[in-house]
């Protein structure tokens, strides 16, 4: 009898390299001789013992070959092998008839009808009986090989053609953007152009405006102050009052006009740096404020050799801003800071022990005509620091207000860090 091992079947499984063999026989002891035949070959050989039990068998696997009993109980091998052949999937399958009967016309002709590939008669040779199953087993797996071939292609080609879509999605895509970012382009590019020449002609209109209003303002001051010479004495207390007070206001409405134009010219000019001291800068310009009529000028330290590469005559331009901010603000006895201090990047003062300002406000600071103060307490036009935050920014820097009523206000900046020193200084905050 044959082992339940040697009977149990391989379960299907595409991965597995071994063929299966069928081998079909209603007599066990011819199923044996079969089994040890091909045995040698390493392949799995399912054993059925009818004609039925075969097409069971091929319901399930497919089998590189078919050694089939011509002569069974029941169904015959012939009639296995026509009804075999009807069906797609075994279509092709090889089938090698083995028969008891002699090679007679008849046997051989019935087999050949129902698709036999090969026809041996019992007893046969084994090595003849091998090699022709070894023949049929290696077609059948260089057809398996060819498939899984075709397949990889397939896959390939899918892979292949798959990636051609995207790339052509992504070219698409790119190309699209490409055209938004050159539309885009182009009009940031017209924009900028139109802004660029509103601001200039803004700018000329205001340089032109301010230069033609300082003739008639001289006018005014001149007349007022000749009618005061010449009528000293004879004028009522109300009109000297009137001539005072229209001179005044015309004089400061000159002082207005020349701070326009500063910040016209400021915006227009091309910047011109170097390496400047701002240390002596920054004392020579406190010396110039000083001569003015004060009744106690506040005490002012400066730091020394305090160095920066900027343009000199805005450099100069900012100090006398916010020095002159720092003496009208400090009080009798008081004390300006010029400085500078490392945070990662050099950081430039001028502090004050004046007044102060609410920090609520502190988004006004920088804003032109924006006062915090009384004109009567305090005369200015509230350009100056407008001034001052434009030099600023036209040196790639940072500007900021720090302040408490009261304490003092304190204005830092930085400016562009293309080359920015401190040598020799006496302390860092």
């Amino acid at each position: 009898m044959i082992s339940d091992n040697l009977r149990e079947e391989v379960a299907p499984d595409t991965e597995d390299i071994r063929a299966k063999i069928l081998l079909v026989d209603d007599r066990e002891e011819n199923l044996i001789a079969l089994q040890a035949t091909l045995q040698p070959l390493g392949e799995d050989l399912v054993l059925a013992r009818s004609g039925e039990d075969a097409l069971r068998k091929l319901l399930r696997h497919d089998f590189a070959v078919i050694l089939l009993d011509a002569q069974m109980p029941g169904m015959s091998g012939f009639e296995a092998a026509e009804l075999m052949r009807s069906r797609e999937r075994n279509r092709h399958t090889p089938i090698i008839f083995i028969t008891a009967f002699s090679r007679d016309r008849a046997n051989i002709s019935q087999g050949y009808s129902v698709g036999a590939a090969d026809y041996i008669t019992k007893p046969f040779d084994p090595d003849i009986l091998r090699s022709k199953v070894r023949v049929f087993v290696e077609l059948y797996k260089r057809g398996q090989e060819i498939n899984r071939q075709q397949r990889l292609l397939q896959q390939s080609a899918l892979r292949e053609a798959e990636r051609l879509r995207e790339q052509q999605v992504w070219e698409l895509e790119q190309e699209h953007m490409r055209r938004l970012n050159q539309e885009l382009e182009a009009r940031v590019l017209e924009r900028t152009a139109q802004l660029v020449e509103a601001n200039e002609e803004l700018e000329a209109f205001c340089y032109s405006v301010s230069h033609d209003l300082r003739a008639p303002l001289r006018a005014i001051t001149s007349t007022s102050m000749i009618l005061l010479e010449e009528n000293q004495g004879k004028l009522e207390k109300d009109h000297v009052e009137h001539l005072l007070r229209q001179a005044h206001n015309s004089r400061r409405l000159a002082t207005l006009i020349d701070d326009l134009l500063q910040l016209s010219r400021i915006g227009r000019r091309s910047i011109e740096k170097k390496v400047v001291n701002l240390s002596l800068l920054a004392n020579e310009v406190t010396n110039d404020i000083a001569q003015r009529d004060w009744s106690s000028p506040p005490k002012v330290e400066i730091e020394p050799e305090m160095f920066a590469e900027c343009d000199p005559g805005l450099m100069r331009l900012l100090f006398e801003n916010l020095l002159d901010n720092a003496f009208k603000y400090s009080p009798a006895g008081g004390c300006i800071h010029v400085g500078c201090h490392r945070n990662g990047e050099v950081v430039y003062f001028v502090k004050d022990s004046g007044i102060g300002f609410d920090m609520k406000y502190v988004h006004k600071i920088f804003l032109p005509f924006e006062r915090l103060v009384l004109e009567s307490e305090f005369p200015g036009t509230g350009i100056g620091l407008a001034n001052v935050q434009r030099i600023v920014k036209r040196h790639n820097g940072r500007i900021w207000a720090e302040s408490e009523l009261g304490s003092g206000s304190t204005i830092s900046f930085t400016l562009n860090d293309s080359l920015v020193a401190v040598v020799d200084k006496a302390a860092l905050l």
